[in-house]
């Protein structure tokens, strides 16, 4: 049996390995959830997100949820997370730019970059319908959240061009955007082992599909308190600012139930 297990674990993550060794991103969290009168929960996340090869934060992230189980097969949840955001907008020369007539650049490439801190507040709200076929289980999850961005100043910018930065400040607005998820996960109970393989597909629309995420992982459940989750994640977004589209994630996961 314990072979079995190895096996199952090989599988499930082998993608970390092999799409990790590049130019890859990572997501680590920690999770107390607590219950109460077998209905009620209540539940504080801590997360770090990195990026560029592990070599910068890309995110800090600090939340409090709580959720229902109104019927045997659903569950309602909201909560709020306050997001510190490392931000890294990168613009691109077009053809009537100085520097492009100039002939010191091409249209299309890298102008001008600007790295700062920015903090954003989410709020959200989920239902989530479960369901079991023998030794698989699916859930399906819909979310609705809502972020907002207080006003910012940002002082520096740096040019790929000139290789320095200069002192122009640039005033961004405040933004608030609303997004909703939708996440159809399956998970395989394998019997007399502690490890339980999982996969799902999460969408995001505000008007339009703006992201994709694919996870293939595992769950390893050490005891009735403490639950360690790893997983390869594949995302792809329709608009981003970095000319990275696709992006590969390692995540870890720490849950305890107290």
């Amino acid at each position: 049996m314990r072979k079995r297990c190895k096996s199952w674990a090989l599988a499930v993550l082998l993608p970390c390995v092999v799409f990790g060794q590049s130019d890859f991103r990572s997501e680590t969290s920690v999770e107390l959830q607590k219950t109460f009168h077998e209905r009620w929960q209540a539940g504080v996340e801590l997360e770090v997100r990195t990026r560029d090869d592990l070599s910068a934060i890309d995110r800090l992230s600090a939340g409090l949820q709580g959720g229902v189980k109104v019927l045997p097969w659903l569950k309602l949840s909201c909560g709020y997370v306050f997001l510190g955001d490392h931000n890294k907008r990168i613009s691109h020369y077009e053809a009537g730019d100085r520097d492009v007539l100039k002939g010191m650049a091409q249209p299309g490439e890298r102008k001008n970059l600007r790295e700062y801190w920015g903090v954003r507040h989410r709020l959200y709200a989920s239902a989530t319908g479960k369901c079991h076929l023998g030794r698989w289980h699916m859930s399906l999850r819909e979310r609705w959240q809502y972020t907002y961005r207080p006003e910012q100043i940002v002082d520096s910018r740096y040019n790929y061009v000139y290789k320095k930065g200069d002192n122009a400040p640039h005033f961004y607005h405040g933004d608030a955007k609303n997004v909703l998820r939708s996440r159809l996960s399956v998970e395989y109970d394998i019997r007399h082992c502690h490890l339980t393989p999982l996969a799902s597909v999460e969408t995001w629309h505000a008007w339009s599909l703006e992201q994709v995420r694919y996870t293939v992982g595992a769950a390893w459940k050490i005891n009735k308190h403490h639950v360690l989750e790893a997983c390869y994640r594949y995302q792809h977004e329709s608009h981003v600012e970095d000319d990275t589209p696709h992006r590969h994630i390692i995540g870890f996961s720490w849950q305890v139930k107290i």
